[in-house]
Parts: C-alpha cells; structure tokens; sequence
C-alpha cells in the first residue's frame, strides 16, 4: 500500500511503531528521523529513501515542509517470497543512515509510485500483482545501488558542489542548497567543504562573485552596479563592504585605479 504524508514546517512527529514495514521517499523537503533509542536523530534531504521495519519505533521532525512518499509492506508480502525478504533485509541494513538514489534512480522511483498511486485509485483486475511487481521494482533498484553513504563518496559528492558554485557562483546559492545537493547535514557539508577548498562555504561563493565583479570593473566591461549585480549580488552596501575587506579599497577606487592604469598603457603604446 502507498500514501502520501505532507508536512507542515516545523511538523514533529510523535513516536510510533506499527505492525508492517515502511520505506519513506522523501519527495521534497528535508527532516530528521529518530529510531530505536531515539537517541541520535539521520538528516534525510530531497530523494533520501528510508526503511523501517516492523515494530520499530520511529519519530521525525520536519524541518522545510517535508513531501513523503510511503509504501507499507505486510511482513507476510515481505515473507512470502525469499528473494523479496533478503533484499528487504539488505536495505535496512544499509539503510540506516538513508540511501540516496541519483537522478535515473530517482525518476525510476517516482514512476513506480506514480503507478502504484494509479492501481490503488483504480481498482482495475490484477492491480494487486502490478502494485507488487512495481514494489519489487523500487526494492531492487535500491539494493542496487552504489554506496552513497561512504566517506569518499561524501567527498566526491561536496567536489561536485564545489564545481558547480565555480561554474555558477552568481545563482542564488546558499549553505542550505549547497547541503541538500551533497545529500549531506549542513554541519557534515561544511566540514568537508572546508577540508577540500581551505575555507568555509559562504567565504568561497563571495570569493568567487568578488573577484569576478572585481575583473569586470577592472577592464571597463562593467560599472559599479552592474558587476555587482551579474556577480550574485543583490544588496550593493553589501557589496562595497565585501569589496572593501577583500581588496584594500572601494569599487569607486578599484575603478580609477586601473582606468588610471589603461590610459598609461595606451599613452604608452601610442608614443
């Protein structure tokens, strides 16, 4: 059987424990789950999938306006078939940290609940079978997939956050977005980020945007306003201050200076 659980920001949710597994997709959003002792809490992101097994005790704690996808296995439909009750097993296993599937994992996924949503609506001859072939579906692509949860996989994922603010610094990035595409804790995310570019997230983007903005006004393709803008920008007494702190002086002198500097280059040439 699947549902659908919408939250609502700052949604806590009180223990339970029920009689039948659970696997949670969490569409969008983001939240933390607490099992068993309760005691240390697993910070999912959009995407993450989540098992819980029967009777086990479980609480969550919504912190964006969390979507989720669920599919409530019987354990007699677990049980029935031994391949389906060892692949089940194998995903709690590695599951307990949530398993984040990637982009053709996660389209394959949500077609399966989409399907799944369709048969239970519909009631038509044999959607039992077809509910539980494409359950089937979503435990093996989950058991098949690479182990995200790894230390070298947290890295490589943090790299390719890092490659893509270098490629687009001027978009709106911000700790959060960064986290949430790395699949990563915001405290995890900053440490590792540290780690690979020497300092924290928010002093790379504003590197990044301030040395483009500077370059801009530097070779007079850009004023003032419009280099801070088309760097990321959006508050200019912001901007002067960043500016200020990273180069020595304001972009009004940063300007003059090398216009200053073009203007002796070209007497120079024309003598």
């Amino acid at each position: 059987m699947a549902a659908e659980s919408i939250h609502a920001p700052g949604f806590v949710m009180a223990a339970e424990q029920h009689p039948f597994h659970e696997l949670f997709f969490l569409f969008r959003g983001s939240l933390r789950v607490y099992t068993g002792p309760m005691k240390e809490a697993v910070y999912l992101t959009e995407s993450s999938v989540f098992p819980v097994g029967a009777r086990t005790r479980h609480r969550m704690e919504d912190q964006s306006g969390a979507v989720l996808l669920i599919l409530a296995f019987s354990h007699g439909f677990i049980e029935s078939n031994p391949t389906r009750a060892s692949l089940w097993k194998m995903l709690v296993e590695r599951g307990s940290k949530g398993v984040r599937p990637g982009l053709i994992e996660r389209e394959r996924i949500e077609r399966s609940f989409r399907t799944i949503f369709a048969e239970q609506q519909g009631q038509r001859p044999g959607h039992e079978l077809l509910v539980g072939a494409e359950a089937d579906s979503i435990l093996v692509s989950l058991v098949r997939l690479p182990d995200h949860s790894s230390e070298r996989n947290s890295h490589v994922r943090v790299q390719d956050v890092l490659r893509s603010l270098e490629e687009s610094f001027f978009d709106d990035w911000d700790i959060e977005t960064a986290a949430r595409r790395a699949h990563l804790s915001r405290r995890r995310f900053s440490q590792i980020f540290r780690e690979l570019a020497g300092m924290s997230f928010i002093d790379k983007r504003n590197e990044l945007r301030l040395d483009y903005a500077a370059a801009r006004i530097a070779d007079g393709t850009s004023t003032i306003v419009s280099a801070s803008f088309s760097s990321g920008f959006g508050d200019l007494a912001h901007f002067y201050r960043l500016f200020a702190r990273r180069f020595g002086c304001s972009p009004g002198k940063w300007e003059k200076r090398h216009r200053e500097e073009l203007r002796s280059g070209e007497a120079r040439r024309g003598r």
